[in-house]
């Protein structure tokens, strides 16, 4: 079902609900959706219509998450909240290696799959939003799995990365995960934790949002209502599953940062750029896929670590097929030919997807068929980089703790109902989604921004001023991240400690009924609060 027909069925759905709501119309106002608040600058009938929706069902949801029984003490103040298993990283940053620096990394992974039967009925796959009876596996393709690096200069501590095949994953459950690793993460100098997802589309759901939604207005709101009464009838995702993943993920990041042995670091980067396009104006592509290359100084395998933004959705986002996608192909086919272990960190992607014209393919070939050769394709580039640099050993990270102001009602409502798991803050009027970013330096060199969500590539790299359709009428006053790195390459590690949904400048912000991306955005000032967050924490340390 897509997205758009999803808000029209949760909008009358919730609509219908809130007549139960006990509270009387004075205790909110129509004030809220003020034609005054619809931008009418490039005014047409249906941008009018839209916008006005979107304020009725944010109307209509603010009842229920205002005043719906059960929910009133879910989340602590802004003032009583205290950051939980949270790693800030270094408080300076190294500009020459430490005497006797040098390079350790290590390399571990597992299976999600080993030892459950995902066709069981039981698991529901994420990507297509089916709010009746979700999505559920009948085939499996390839795997799903965690991978894992660990790496150290010998002087700034330990910084793991975990990445995780799947839709996505809240901050909720990345604390979980660190909770896990705390003494460990003592005993062994870990100064920074991070858990990234890949977004598939074609996985089990690990973030929530494929339960059957309908089911879980009724039974979750329900629930809350009635004092846990209907706790045995909660949707939510598969927690068994959610179980293993964070035991196969802790004893990966254990195994990553046992195994870490000393050796050479380099950069380098393949283009890639008619490989992929951008289905949302304005264009916004970084046409490189990235690798971080590290050579072990016993000659044992090579870690390769690759970053392009590119959405995982070779299949579609309605088969029944489960498959880790065309990244499991670029792992394939580059351990066959070189032994290396691989890590592939999905990037700034937002609208960003797979482009199979270039490649010469038979026309009757199956979507599975196309998702491998594509993969293969890809890694027959990486394979082919020649144009690696050598990275001093000097690592430098630094985390920050950023705070959304909630503009998604729905969002929020499936977080109350526990369909999601975010980190969240009721303030005087509203709530705020408390999230992190995080910025990395390699070698002076490489600069790598650790982003929660779907970045626009725009707010990294530039690009133009406006897009076709920019209701605000507002000028961005922001420069390109990469601007204010003073390295001279970047990355991005997307989708990173939290899903935080679609991140697009503020001016670029349209309806949830005009763009599948605006239903996931959390906050329409996404934009601005990340970058400001990121302009502070790079000053910090320069």
């Amino acid at each position: 079902m897509s997205k758009k027909v999803l808000a029209v069925v949760l909008s009358l759905i919730l609509a219908f609900s809130v007549v139960a709501v006990p509270v009387s119309a004075a205790d909110i106002s129509f004030d809220d959706i003020s034609i005054e608040d619809i931008n009418i600058e490039n005014f047409n009938i249906e941008n009018f219509f839209n916008q006005f929706i979107d304020k009725l069902i944010s109307f209509v949801l603010t009842y229920l998450n205002g005043f719906w029984p059960g929910y009133e003490d879910q989340w602590v103040g802004e003032d009583e909240y205290v950051p939980e298993y949270f790693y800030e990283g270094e408080e300076t940053f190294d500009r020459e290696a430490a005497s006797g620096a040098k390079w350790k990394m290590g390399y571990a992974g597992a299976s999600l799959l080993d030892g459950i039967d995902v066709t069981s009925g039981d698991y529901f796959l994420a990507g297509s939003l089916e709010p009746i009876a979700g999505r559920v596996p009948v085939r499996v393709i390839d795997d799903q799995r965690v991978r894992v690096y660990a790496l150290t200069d010998g002087n700034s501590g330990v910084v793991i990365q975990a990445v995780i095949d799947g839709f996505g994953l809240s901050r909720g459950d990345v604390q979980i995960i660190r909770e896990r690793m705390e003494e460990f993460a003592t005993e062994n100098d870990v100064v920074a934790i991070n858990v990234s997802v890949l977004h598939q589309h074609s996985c089990i759901d690990t973030l929530g949002m494929n339960v059957p939604l309908a089911q879980a207005l009724l039974f979750n709101t329900g629930n809350a209502a009635a004092g846990g009464i209907l706790e045995d009838l909660k949707v939510e995702k598969n927690q068994e599953f959610m179980e293993n993943l964070y035991d196969k993920t802790v004893l990966s990041m254990k195994r990553a940062v046992k195994a870490m042995k000393a050796g050479k670091l380099y950069y380098g980067s393949a283009d890639i750029g008619e490989l992929i396009h951008d289905k949302r104006d304005p264009q916004a592509i970084d046409p490189n896929i990235n690798r971080l290359r590290f050579v072990p100084n016993d000659g044992t395998q090579e870690i390769w670590v690759l970053e392009a933004g590119i959405h995982c959705t070779m299949l579609g986002a309605g088969p029944d097929e489960l498959t880790a996608d065309f990244p499991y192909y670029i792992e394939r086919k580059i351990k066959m030919e070189t032994g290396a272990n691989v890590v592939y960190v999905q990037g700034a992607e937002l609208a960003i997807t797979t482009d199979c014209d270039t490649l010469d393919l038979p026309e009757d070939i199956t979507s599975e068929e196309r998702m491998v050769a594509y993969g293969e394709a890809v890694a027959e580039r990486v394979i082919a980089i020649d144009n690696d640099v050598y990275l001093k050993p000097i690592l430098n990270i630094k985390m920050q703790e950023v705070r959304l102001n909630v503009t998604n009602e729905i969002l929020t409502l499936a977080s109350r109902e526990d369909v999601l798991n975010p980190v969240i803050v009721k303030t005087a009027d509203d709530y705020q989604m408390v999230t992190e970013i995080g910025y990395m330096e390699l070698g002076n060199k490489v600069a790598i921004f650790l982003c929660p969500g779907e970045f626009d590539p725009i707010l990294i790299y530039g690009g133009p001023e406006s897009g076709d359709a920019s209701w605000s009428g507002e000028e961005w006053g922001y420069a390109p991240l990469k601007e204010l790195t003073g390295c001279d390459y970047v990355m991005v590690y997307g989708l990173n400690n939290d899903q935080a949904g679609y991140v697009l400048r503020d001016n670029e912000y349209h309806s949830m009924f005009t763009e599948n991306e605006e239903i996931n955005v959390i906050s329409d000032t996404a934009g601005s609060t990340f970058v400001g967050a990121f302009e502070e924490l790079i000053s910090s340390v320069k």
